[in-house]
């Protein structure tokens, strides 16, 4: 299999120890001979050989085979010319276990460790046993060397891959999470926005209409009064009501609007919406806290203040309560509000337009809404929402997108 990488340090430690060979016995060939033909034959097998094991190339199956035939072939020749076994294919068969692919192990390790020996030692005519199998030993250890190596580069290799991978899913989820943070922070802005567009739309309706009503019907007393005193008393009398029914519908529109103290707590915003409700109806509401309160998001903050609201309008207007008990509950995993009352409460509870709306805000927060009542004891209203840790994103600048 051909590679085109870049070399490791292990790569250029053997280089650093094959050249080093190729020179010793060079020298040494040239010194016990007095001849440049077997430095020159060393040179040339180094060559064949570098062609296929080079800085940016590398041919596993190409360089063990050309080893083979020329280093193989040269130290048969040379255990010949000087009688005695020449091992030559010593260094470049660690070279051949670093780089050998698997296809090709099953006949380089019996030409390395065996055939290579027995061929030296026939040519040599030096047939002592006890050498030979001291070098099936040594070339042994010498391919297991290259291959442990290589086993070692390529672990390497594959942890080097591992960690890259693992760095570019990290950045892949860090830019998701940027982006489900911005995408859950315009989720709520626009939750707000319409919400406010809403109410807005209420109080123009019920605004406007009252005070419609309320002009017209002035321009009619007036008229009333020099002409029918009496019909003009009635007409008046019927102008305060629905003046009273239009104050009432206006301050109920106001009521659902959410509050606009950001920086107040969730516990501080419930404790004062009781506060006003306890003061204009004159229910007694206590509220408490319990478990260790942390910052949540301002949609949160609106939904719990929308059930809070609900759960006390329906307590006095239906449940005819004098008490009502508030606990919110800080949790590992979720904030958990319960309201109860000592209503008249009732055997079976009907959801009207005000506990759906609850549920459905309960709902896009992944919360759940709980209802309980006796007939004679009263009415528990249970919200639980799930801790999401969004961050907000920073502001952007104005004028840039």
């Amino acid at each position: 299999m051909v590679e085109k990488r870049k070399w490791h340090w292990v790569e250029w430690l053997l280089l650093a120890i094959f050249s080093s060979f190729l020179v010793y016995f060079s020298i040494y060939t040239a010194t016990e001979w007095d001849s440049v033909l077997a430095p020159a034959a060393m040179f040339g097998a180094a060559v064949l050989c570098l062609l296929f094991w080079r800085p940016g190339y590398v041919n596993g199956l190409a360089f063990t085979a050309t080893a083979l035939l020329t280093f193989g072939s040269l130290g048969v020749y040379l255990s010949h010319l000087f009688q005695k076994p020449m091992p030559v294919i010593t260094i470049p068969g660690v070279v051949i276990g670093f780089v050998a692919p698997a296809s090709a192990r099953w006949w380089a390790i019996p030409a390395v460790v065996l055939l290579l020996p027995i061929l030296n030692h026939h040519a040599a005519d030096h047939f002592l046993y006890t050498e030979l199998i001291s070098e099936f030993i040594n070339n042994a250890l010498i391919f297991g060397i290259g291959y442990s190596l290589q086993r070692i580069f390529q672990s390497n290799r594959r942890m080097k891959a591992l960690l890259e991978e693992n760095e570019r899913q990290y950045r892949l989820i860090q830019e998701q999470n940027k982006a489900l943070e911005q995408y859950a922070y315009r989720v709520e802005q626009l939750t707000l926005l319409e919400e406010r567009n809403r109410v807005a739309r209420e109080l123009h309706d019920t605004v406007g209409h009252t005070f419609t009503s309320v002009i017209m019907g002035m321009d009619a007393v007036a008229y009333l009064m020099e002409t029918a005193p009496d019909k003009a008393k009635e007409k008046l009398q019927v102008l305060r009501e629905v003046t009273r029914n239009g104050l009432e519908e206006v301050r109920r529109s106001i009521h659902q609007i959410a509050p606009k103290e950001d920086d107040l707590s969730l516990s501080q915003q419930l404790s004062r919406l009781a506060g006003e409700f306890s003061l204009h109806t004159g229910t007694q509401v206590r509220i408490r806290t319990q478990g260790e309160e942390r910052d949540v998001s301002g949609q949160i903050k609106l939904t719990f203040v929308r059930c809070l609201q609900e759960s006390l309008t329906n307590a006095k207007r239906h449940g005819q309560a004098s008490s009502i008990d508030v606990l919110l509950q800080f949790g590992e995993e979720r904030i958990t509000l319960r309201i109860e009352d000592d209503g008249i409460g009732t055997g079976q509870i009907e959801p009207g337009f005000g506990l759906n709306a609850m549920r459905e805000r309960l709902a896009a927060l992944q919360g759940t809404l709980e209802t309980y009542s006796t007939p004679g004891a009263g009415t528990t209203i249970v919200c639980s929402v799930p801790l999401l840790r969004f961050r907000r994103p920073a502001a952007t600048p104005t004028g840039t997108e």
